[in-house]
């Protein structure tokens, strides 16, 4: 039988036609939106690829037993919305005149935060080249700290 060029498809002909339509559809738009959420994990992964990180739980337990110091690099503003009890605040803009050379006698480990981890990396970098040892990176910054629902301080 030849079929109707001229007649209009109509939802419920395809869909009768085609009933697992429905469920691709379905299942290509969740594949969208889970890939679209996980896009900043993704980021934070490449950037921490073989790099001294540490994850809010570790980091807490670090916090807890050695005494390592946590430098903030957010700004004010953000500073002030939330942070890591115990944290040295200095913003990316001032770190590198705060930060010329390590101190010999100091034996703790600094650990870099900022919102996303992007500014932690750079001063990561910038810390290594001058000599700093016992650098590590908070990673995902703040937003992972927030998602694992450890405390802050205001």
């Amino acid at each position: 039988m030849i079929a109707n060029l001229t007649a209009p498809i109509t939802l419920d002909a395809l869909l009768k036609d085609y009933p697992w339509l429905p469920g691709v559809f379905f299942a290509a738009l969740c594949l969208i939106v889970g890939f679209l959420v996980s896009l900043p994990r993704i980021a934070a992964w490449r950037r921490a690829k073989g790099r001294p990180v540490l994850n809010p739980l570790q980091l807490e337990a670090m916090l807890t037993g050695s005494g390592a110091l946590v430098v903030d690099l957010r700004n004010a503003q953000d500073f002030a919305k939330g942070h890591i009890r115990g944290c040295l605040h200095v913003p990316f803009a001032e770190f590198q005149a705060r930060f010329t050379q390590p101190d010999p006698k100091a034996k703790r480990a600094m650990i870099l935060v900022d919102e996303t981890d992007t500014l932690s990396h750079q001063a990561l970098d910038l810390l290594t080249a001058r000599g700093f040892t016992w650098i590590y990176v908070l990673k995902g910054g703040m937003e992972a700290w927030r998602s694992a629902s450890r405390p802050l301080v205001r």
